[in-house]
């Protein structure tokens, strides 16, 4: 027997099905990732219009069935569409990616409500023209390996544990970390960090705005942590999203 559900969603793609259906994937506050049916959404009369466009946020009703796969959608509601990051090409790649980590990188109804309040945020602060979107990205982009569990130790070193110093020369490890001046040395270091650069990793993983920065130095680290994802997730290949910038 289906239970009628209401709850806040992020629509991560859509899929035409049959002669005039669509199937939408779904991250939900209250569930998770799920998969949900439209039937006639393709149809001139629906009455779902472009409510279910991919990366909209969303509030919707569903015949929940827990011995169904596909979840059946009653009824949309547009709370957000993000209007300035649709209209920009950069801002569309970095909320391109957030939808591509949440995609590829959550698990099948596993509720996340922490993980799913952030990501409305993250949206929220890319469709702000005031905000640095490669800033909101690389903020999200740390916060998001924290959640699903695989956050970077910024205070001490990832394979001694000692704590780091602000001074000292570390560097960064693909497989651990962050790692002190005494264990890079015994480990194949991949890249050494700059003071400049070590500082900017404590900064973005603060819920201050106001951090000093250069454009190198986030496209260092968004790329940092898209290689220590690589090494860690072997189901991770990289994000699509973001080849061209």
């Amino acid at each position: 027997m289906s239970e009628l559900i209401k709850t806040e969603a992020i629509v991560l793609r859509k899929l035409d099905y049959g002669d005039s259906s669509r199937i939408i994937h779904l991250f939900t506050e209250e569930f998770g990732k799920l998969t949900a049916m439209v039937k006639g959404a393709r149809s001139s009369k629906s009455k779902f219009g472009l409510t279910l466009d991919s990366i909209n946020h969303v509030q919707i009703i569903f015949y929940k069935k827990d011995t169904r796969e596909v979840q059946l959608i009653k009824e949309s509601d547009l709370i957000n569409h993000f209007t300035v990051v649709k209209e920009n090409f950069e801002r569309i790649q970095f909320a391109s990616a957030i939808i591509e980590l949440i995609s590829n990188l959550t698990v099948e109804h596993e509720v996340h409500k922490k993980l799913f309040t952030g990501t409305v945020k993250a949206l929220e602060l890319l469709n702000n023209s005031r905000n640095d979107p490669k800033l909101i990205f690389a903020k999200y982009f740390l916060f998001f390996i924290r959640e699903i569990g695989y956050a970077i130790s910024y205070n001490t070193c990832s394979v001694c544990g000692r704590i780091i110093q602000s001074d000292e020369n570390t560097a960064f490890n693909y497989d651990s970390g962050i790692v002190c001046k005494e264990c890079k040395s015994d480990r194949l270091v991949h890249v050494e960090l700059s003071k400049e650069l070590f500082n900017l990793f404590i900064c973005l993983n603060h819920k201050k705005n106001d951090i000093k920065y250069d454009q190198k130095n986030l496209d260092k680290i968004i790329h940092l942590i898209e290689k220590f994802l690589k090494y860690n997730l072997q189901e991770f290949k990289g994000l699509k999203s973001l080849e061209l910038i």
